[in-house]
């Protein structure tokens, strides 16, 4: 679990906007955050959804979980979306994976993604759902 802020002084006003990523991949998840942070937004990383769920309960303003559909652990990223849609409904939730589809009972309930994805296609997309 890896809590981070933006970092570097840009000369713009950061976004007080967290978002939580939640990826088993080390680099993928990585990649995405820095990504996010460059944006302006300040990120927690999760590499399952057990740490998401800890994460949830301590972190009060988060805005949007980005997660992988795929994760090792007791719940993969359509559970983690089912949990938080119940547990957390105003939370905005983006899934995606590069082989599996949109899980069934979440289309309407979070937005989708398939990776690959580029960088600032997540940026802007992140970005429609937090405004």
């Amino acid at each position: 679990m890896i809590l981070s802020n933006p970092s570097g002084d840009t000369g713009a006003e950061p976004k007080s906007i967290t978002l939580l990523v939640v990826e088993d991949e080390v680099l993928v998840r990585l990649c995405t955050a820095d990504t996010l942070r460059s944006a302006g937004y300040t990120v927690l990383e999760a590499a399952s959804a057990d740490e998401a769920k800890a994460l949830l309960a301590n972190f009060a303003d988060i805005a949007l979980i980005f997660s992988d559909i795929q994760m090792p652990g007791t719940m993969d990223g359509a559970d983690l979306a089912r949990f938080v849609r119940k547990t957390y409904p105003a939370l905005e939730i983006m899934l995606t994976s590069g082989a599996v589809a949109r899980p069934v009972g979440t289309e309407e309930a979070v937005a989708f993604v398939a990776k690959p994805y580029a960088p600032e296609d997540i940026v802007k997309r992140i970005g429609d759902l937090v405004k």
